[in-house]
């Protein structure tokens, strides 16, 4: 894999209060675009959003983000979030150094969020195909994975294919092994 993208709620941090990153209600059709989030100082893993929801980074996002960039990957942030929000709260996590790429977008069409998350890649100079990219993703409403197979991208849904996000090194690792396996010719 060249780039791994993570989904923001229930994957990179969970949501404390109810309500996910760009919601103002449980039930919001809408969302808010300019929420700021803050570092809460007895828990360098919680934020707190200038309404008072709180949001929990998982314990090992950032030593896989450091992990995935010392072995060369791209890290991205795909999200059913704004932009503004998704960036903001990584950076109040201290983790937007480690982010490559972030989509937000106000709707469910992640595989359009991937390949607009490629053509910023493709822009930079990095050479991605759909199949050398991954989202991690919890997938509540089980919708990603087909998105993501019809573009021929991998698809880990978290909480059900993996429950640390760890687990993504391991399939980085064995995507690498195959690589460099010697292939027989007949």
């Amino acid at each position: 894999m060249k780039l791994i993208a993570f989904d923001g709620d229930e994957t990179l941090w969970t949501p404390l209060s109810v309500v996910n990153l760009s919601d103002r209600t449980p039930t919001d059709i809408v969302g808010w675009p300019d929420y700021s989030f803050k570092a809460i100082s007895q828990d360098p893993l919680i934020v707190e959003r200038d309404d008072g929801a709180q949001f929990a980074l998982r314990p090992e996002a950032r030593g896989v983000m450091e992990a995935l960039r010392a072995r060369g990957v791209l890290v991205g942030v795909i999200s059913y979030n704004y932009e503004g929000n998704v960036r903001r709260i990584l950076e109040a996590f201290g983790i937007l150094p480690l982010v490559d790429y972030i989509v937000g977008e106000w709707h469910s069409d992640k595989d359009k969020m991937l390949l607009t998350m490629l053509a910023r890649a493709r822009a930079d100079g990095h050479q991605i195909e759909p199949s050398e990219a991954m989202l991690v993703d919890d997938d509540p409403f089980h919708i990603y994975r087909g998105q993501y197979a019809r573009l021929g991208a991998g698809f880990l849904q978290f909480g059900v294919d993996i429950t640390d996000l760890r687990a993504v090194l391991a399939v980085v690792d064995e995507g690498r092994r195959r690589e460099t396996l010697p292939t027989t010719d007949s």
